[in-house]
C-alpha cells in the first residue's frame, strides 16, 4: 500500500509539473507582481537579439482590468530607470508598465531609433523591424501574466520619442492606443516626395521622411494621422549642441532645435491632413518650465530640494504625459 501511495504521488508530481499552467508560471512567464524584469527571446525572427523586459504589476487589482503603458528610453539604452518614473502612478491607478530594453550592441540607431526598417537606404525584410517586438511582447504578456487589456499607450522621451512616433507610422495594425512622442531630435515627415533640405539641393528619404520605403503610401499615411499621437515637447528643449542633439543637415532642415523640430512636423501633418481631407488626430503639447529631461516630461513639473528635483504622483500639470495618458483622456 505505501508503494502505491509513493508511485501515485509521484505520478501526480511527474502531471503538475508537466502541465502547461506549471510550465508558463514557472519558465516561460516571469512574471510577478511589482518590479520584475526579464529576458524576451519569443519574437523568432529576432529570437539572436534578446531584450531585457523590464515591468511593474501592481500589487493590488485585477490584472485584467489594467491598462497596458510601454515606455521607451533615450539613447542611453535604461529601461530600468523608465519603471522608476512611472511605477508610483502604476501602484496607483492600476497600471501595468513594460519597459524593453534594446542595447546597444544588438540594436544600433538604425535598429531602434529608426526600428530597423531601412540601412544605409537598403529596406529591410519587415518581420525583422525592431518594432514588431512591442506587439509579440505584448502578446506574451497577456498570455503569460493575463493582463486583459485589448490596447496598450506608449511614452517615448528623446530617442524613445523616436521610436513611439515611428512606431505609430510603421505599424499601422498595431494595437496602439495612445502614443506620447517627447522630444524626438529628429522626426519622421510623411510626405512620399521626401524632406527638402532648406540649405542644400538635397532630399532626404527614411528615417527622415517616409520616401524610399513602403510607408511612403498614401494609406499608411492616411492611418498615421488618424492616431491619437501627441507631439509632446519642452518648451525650454532648446539646445542647438551637445552629445545627443542631432546636428546633421537632414535634422536642422526639420528646425534648429528639438522644439522647433516638432512644431515642424505638427504643423507639416495638419497641412497635410486638411489638404487630403483625411481625419487627424495629433495634438501638440508644449511642457512649459521643461528641457530635455523625460522624468519632466513625465510630471509637467519638478520641485528643487536641496539642489536636487523632485517629482511627485500628486503633483503634475495639465501638460504632463501623464496627465494626457490618463487624465485628459478619460473626460
Amino acid at each position: 500500500m505505501f508503494k502505491k501511495t509513493i508511485s501515485l504521488l509521484l505520478v501526480m508530481l511527474f502531471v503538475a509539473l508537466a502541465t502547461p499552467s506549471f510550465a508558463q508560471e514557472n519558465i516561460q512567464a516571469p512574471y510577478k507582481r511589482g518590479a520584475g524584469k526579464f529576458v524576451f527571446t519569443d519574437y523568432a525572427p529576432l529570437k539572436d537579439k534578446p531584450i531585457t523586459v523590464y515591468y511593474y504589476i501592481p500589487t493590488k487589482g485585477d490584472i485584467k482590468n489594467m491598462r497596458v503603458l510601454f515606455v521607451m528610453h533615450g539613447a542611453q539604452r535604461t529601461a530600468g530607470g523608465r519603471i522608476t518614473t512611472w511605477k508610483g502612478f502604476a501602484e496607483r491607478d492600476g497600471i501595468i508598465v513594460i519597459a524593453p530594453e534594446y542595447t546597444k550592441k544588438l540594436y544600433r540607431e538604425w535598429e531602434y531609433q529608426f526600428g530597423g526598417i531601412a540601412r544605409k537606404g537598403k529596406v529591410q525584410p519587415q518581420e525583422k523591424w525592431t518594432y514588431n517586438s512591442i506587439e509579440a511582447i505584448f502578446d506574451h504578456l497577456k498570455k503569460y501574466a493575463g493582463a486583459g487589456a485589448e490596447v496598450y499607450d506608449m511614452f517615448g522621451h528623446s530617442a524613445g520619442g523616436q521610436f513611439t512616433h515611428r512606431f505609430a507610422l510603421a505599424m499601422p495594425n498595431a494595437r496602439l492606443n495612445i502614443g506620447v512622442a517627447a522630444n524626438p531630435g529628429n522626426w519622421t515627415f510623411p510626405l512620399i516626395e521626401g524632406l527638402k533640405s532648406t540649405k542644400l539641393d538635397k532630399t532626404y528619404s527614411y528615417p527622415y521622411s517616409v520616401k524610399g520605403t513602403p510607408l511612403a503610401n498614401e494609406e499608411i499615411i492616411k492611418k498615421f494621422l488618424a492616431r491619437k499621437l501627441y507631439i509632446h515637447l519642452g518648451k525650454e528643449d532648446v539646445a542647438v549642441a551637445g552629445k545627443y542633439v542631432p546636428t546633421n543637415d537632414a535634422a536642422l532642415s526639420q528646425g534648429k532645435h528639438r522644439l522647433d523640430r516638432g512644431r515642424t512636423i505638427y504643423k507639416t501633418a495638419k497641412k497635410l491632413a486638411k489638404k487630403n481631407g483625411w481625419e487627424f488626430n495629433w495634438k501638440k503639447v508644449e511642457v512649459k518650465g521643461i528641457g530635455h529631461t523625460s522624468d519632466g516630461m513625465a510630471y509637467g513639473k519638478y520641485k528643487e530640494v536641496n539642489g536636487k528635483k523632485q517629482y511627485s504622483i500628486d503633483d503634475y500639470t495639465t501638460t504632463s504625459a501623464y496627465y494626457l495618458l490618463y487624465k485628459k483622456n478619460q473626460k
